[in-house]
């Protein structure tokens, strides 16, 4: 198995904009806009023919808008 984190920011509507395995790139899309969204899931890409969903997707926003607001202090 080899689990891959995969992001994926979305716009006020639920439209996505952005998606990929980079956390600083969707972290960087995600401050781009206000109203924004952002998800990761976790895909087991061992077999690159035949992508498996392990974890399905998890809203990350609180986590992230908290992270980012302390880190700013």
């Amino acid at each position: 198995m080899k689990p891959t984190n995969f992001y994926e920011v979305a716009d006020h509507t639920g439209n996505a904009v952005w998606g990929g395995a980079s956390a600083l790139l969707a972290i960087d899309w995600f401050r781009r806009g206000l109203d924004r969204s952002i998800y990761v899931s976790v895909w087991d890409e061992e077999n690159e023919d035949d992508f498996k969903l392990i974890t399905d997707k998890i809203d990350v926003t609180k986590l992230v808008l908290t992270t980012l607001t302390e880190v700013r202090g």
